[in-house]
C-alpha cells in the first residue's frame, strides 16, 4: 500500500511538473480603453509593453505604459510575488508625477509627488498593512501645508460608494503622523459624500451619504472605501477585463496582442523623469564589455548543448543608485537551464555606471538579450 501511495505521489507530482514547464511569459502589447478595458489599437487611451505568462496569466518582468501619442507614463517590474522596485509615473509634460518603490506588490517606504510643473506635491510614507502617513504637503500655489507630519490636507480621492467609485475633494488634518479630527470628502459642489472622525489615527465615526439627495446612507465604522487612484489603476490593468463581444474569450485577446505587429521592443527601459534630462547606466567599458564578459562567463548547460538551443533569453535587472545589480528576472525564457546560467552571470555582474537624472544617481530598470545560436 505504501509503494502504490509513493508511485500516486510520483505521478501527481510529475503531472505538476509537466503543468509548470508549459508556462511561457512572451512578450506583449496590450491597448487599453479609458475605462482600462483591454481594447483594439484604434481605441486604445493606454498601450502596456511587458512580458506576460501566458499559463497563470500575470505579468512578469519589466512593463512599459504609454499615453495615446506614444509619450511615456510609467514604468516599474513585475516579480513572482507581484509589483516589485522602483516605480514612476510621469505627467502629460513629461515631468515626474510620482515615484517610490513596491515590496511584494505593495507600496513602501517614501514615495513623492509632483505637480506638472515639477514642484512638490507630497511626501507620503507607505507603512506595513496598506497604511500610509503623509509627511509633507504642498498647494498649488507652492504653499507647505503639512510639514513633518502635521497640518490641514487638501487633496482628492478616489472613494468607493456603493458598487462605484467616486473622484472627491478631500479635506483633513494631520498631527504627529496621524489622522485627526473630521476628515470629509466633497463633490465639487460642496456636498458632503463621506465624513470619519479620528482619534490618533483610528476612525470613531463614519458617515457616508448619497452623491444625488444627500441621504444618509451608512454609519458603519468598520467599512473603509478609501484607496489611492493610481494603485487602483494599476490593479484594474492587472485584471485584463476585456469585452467578450470583441475578443470572445483569453484566447482571442492572445491571438490579437501577440500579433507581431503590435509587439514593441522592451529593452533598456527607462526610469527616467524626462527622456531628454539623464543619462542610461553603463557597464564598465559600456556594452561592447558587457557582452564580452557575458560571453566569458556564460555556459551552456549539457542538456542544452546536447539539444543544440538557440534563440535569446531576456533578463531585467535593476542597477542602484550605487550602481549594484540586483533583482535579475527573466522576462523572456529560453529554457529553464539557460534561464538559471542567465541569471547567474547578471548576479556576477560588477558595478555599473548609474542612471543620471536631473544630476542625481537613480535606480534604473535594464533589459538584455542573450542570443545564443548552435549549429
Amino acid at each position: 500500500m505504501q509503494t502504490r501511495l509513493i508511485c500516486f505521489l510520483l505521478v501527481i507530482a510529475g503531472v505538476l511538473q509537466k503543468h509548470k514547464a508549459t508556462a511561457q511569459v512572451v512578450p506583449v502589447t496590450i491597448f487599453y480603453d479609458q475605462n482600462l478595458m483591454i481594447t483594439i489599437k484604434q481605441k486604445a487611451a493606454l498601450t502596456r509593453v511587458a512580458s506576460l505568462d501566458t499559463v497563470a496569466y500575470v505579468f512578469r518582468g519589466a512593463v512599459t505604459d504609454y499615453l495615446s501619442d506614444g509619450q511615456l507614463y510609467q514604468q516599474f517590474t513585475y516579480a513572482e510575488a507581484g509589483k516589485e522596485g522602483p516605480f514612476q509615473a510621469l505627467h502629460p509634460e513629461k515631468k515626474v508625477a510620482r515615484e517610490g518603490a513596491f515590496k511584494e506588490n505593495q507600496p513602501v517606504g517614501i514615495w513623492k509627488f509632483y505637480y506638472p510643473d515639477g514642484k512638490p506635491l507630497q511626501t507620503v510614507e507607505f507603512l506595513p498593512d496598506q497604511e500610509y502617513r503623509v509627511l509633507e504637503y504642498y498647494n498649488f500655489l507652492g504653499q507647505q501645508l503639512i510639514k513633518d507630519g502635521t497640518g490641514n490636507l487638501e487633496t482628492t480621492s478616489r472613494v468607493r460608494v456603493g458598487y462605484a467609485y467616486m473622484n472627491l475633494l478631500l479635506e483633513g488634518q494631520w498631527k504627529d503622523g496621524k489622522k485627526t479630527g473630521q476628515w470629509q470628502f466633497l463633490q465639487a459642489d460642496g456636498k458632503k459624500v463621506l465624513v470619519r472622525e479620528y482619534e490618533n489615527g483610528v476612525v470613531r465615526k463614519r458617515k457616508l451619504y448619497h452623491p444625488q439627495n444627500g441621504g444618509l446612507i451608512d454609519s458603519k465604522v468598520n467599512q473603509d472605501g478609501e484607496s489611492w487612484p493610481f494603485l487602483m489603476t494599476l490593479r484594474e490593468m492587472e485584471k485584463l477585463n476585456f469585452d467578450k463581444a470583441v475578443f470572445g474569450s483569453k484566447e482571442g485577446i492572445l491571438q490579437y496582442i501577440l500579433k507581431k505587429e503590435h509587439l514593441l521592443s522592451i529593452d533598456s527601459l527607462r526610469l527616467a523623469g524626462s527622456l531628454d534630462s539623464g543619462s542610461k547606466p553603463e557597464f564598465p567599458g559600456g556594452e561592447a564589455a558587457m557582452f564580452r564578459f557575458l560571453g566569458s562567463h556564460f555556459r551552456i548547460p549539457v542538456n542544452d548543448m546536447r539539444n543544440k538551443i538557440n534563440g535569446t533569453v531576456r533578463v531585467s535587472f535593476v542597477v542602484g543608485e550605487d550602481g549594484s545589480v540586483s533583482d535579475p528576472l527573466i522576462v523572456e525564457s529560453l529554457s529553464r537551464g539557460v534561464d538559471a546560467e542567465a541569471l547567474r552571470v547578471v548576479r556576477l555582474m560588477p558595478k555599473w555606471k548609474p542612471a543620471v537624472i536631473n544630476g542625481k544617481p537613480v535606480a534604473y530598470t535594464y533589459t538584455i538579450p542573450y542570443t545564443i545560436r548552435m549549429k
